[in-house]
């Protein structure tokens, strides 16, 4: 595994990942949709399974000595290492936006917390579902796969997204977007923002690790089933 990790890094990693990684910054942006910041990580990824397309990666991984399972679980521990190095960015913007905006709070979205960087780890989960497992079922049309992953994600965005900008319309009237706007959609100073706010992004820790497994025995059943 440690060498079909070293192959991932050294032949399937083209210049637009670290370059895309610099959209965390994106959450400096005054009333911004942060979210779509998530996107373009999920755009890096992509350029990454052209660039294994265009090298005939598939192929030359299996004339390795290693199974279809390994070659895919491979893949996986490469998309979610980026994945988590963009959570690591996102949450160290996501503290110099608080400095510097004074939690002003966000009119078009999530506002930079801990909320935020768990609403990542879902739309990655979308965007993990919708594109690998397709992608090894016909390599040859990754680009249409991923328009068509695109969609799922920025209909995920939308939505969460659209909650927020709810939160932060009707937060004054409504008791329950008073409810998230002072503890879910903040930028956590109070204990009781932080255990709110710590147990939803535990639990979409969990929905991304059981997201991520399914993504694999998927993409795995499509892989053993593709004639290559």
């Amino acid at each position: 595994m440690k060498n079909l990790l070293y192959k991932e890094f050294s032949l399937c990693m083209p210049l637009q990942v670290p370059l895309f990684l610099c959209f965390a910054f994106m959450i400096m942006i005054p009333s911004y949709p942060y979210l779509v910041a998530g996107f373009f990580i999920c755009n890096a990824i992509f350029y990454s399974f052209m660039t294994a397309a265009m090298e005939n990666d598939v192929t030359f991984s299996l004339l390795l000595p290693v199974s279809k399972a390994q070659i895919v679980r491979a893949k996986m521990l490469f998309v979610q290492i980026i994945q988590c190095v963009s959570l690591v960015l996102f949450s160290g913007v996501a503290v110099l936006n608080f400095f510097a905006h004074k939690n002003a709070g966000n009119n078009a979205g999530t506002t930079s917390s801990l909320t935020l960087i768990g609403a990542f780890l879902l739309l990655y989960c979308v965007f993990n579902l919708a594109f690998i497992p397709r992608y090894y079922k016909a390599p040859h049309k990754a680009g249409r796969i991923f328009l068509l992953s695109a969609v799922s994600v920025f209909v995920f965005i939308a939505i969460f997204e659209g909650f927020m900008i709810a939160t932060e319309a009707l937060h004054e009237t409504v008791p329950f977007f008073a409810f998230i706007k002072t503890y879910i959609d903040t930028f956590p100073t109070t204990a009781a923002a932080w255990a709110y706010q710590g147990a939803f992004f535990a639990v979409c820790v969990l929905i991304y690790i059981a997201a991520n497994e399914v993504c694999y025995k998927r993409a795995k059943a499509e892989f053993e089933m593709a004639e290559i």
